[in-house]
């Protein structure tokens, strides 16, 4: 009972969250960098000169954070629900 009005980070809440924002994160380049891309990009252009070519190295930043993101969410969903079974 002493518990009841402290937040806990522990929460099947902020498990889901982080498992559902772990995919959006981990591709975010594709989501904002392509249709700015395609805007810029003219019909003539190459991987040297156009946005289409940071695509690959932002991904090689953001798909780990992202699948790190994912674990920590599934983790701190499993503890939260063992927590709440006792």
């Amino acid at each position: 009972m002493e518990n009841q009005g402290k937040k806990s980070f522990w929460s099947v809440k902020t498990g889901v969250i982080a498992m559902l924002l772990a995919p959006l994160f981990a591709l975010s380049p594709f989501i904002v960098a392509w249709p700015l891309a395609r805007v810029f990009c003219g019909p003539d252009a190459n991987e040297g000169n156009c946005g289409f070519a940071a695509l690959p190295w932002l991904m090689i930043l953001t798909l780990p954070a992202g699948a790190l993101l994912f674990i920590v969410g599934l983790v701190v969903l499993i503890v939260s629900l063992a927590k709440k079974k006792d």
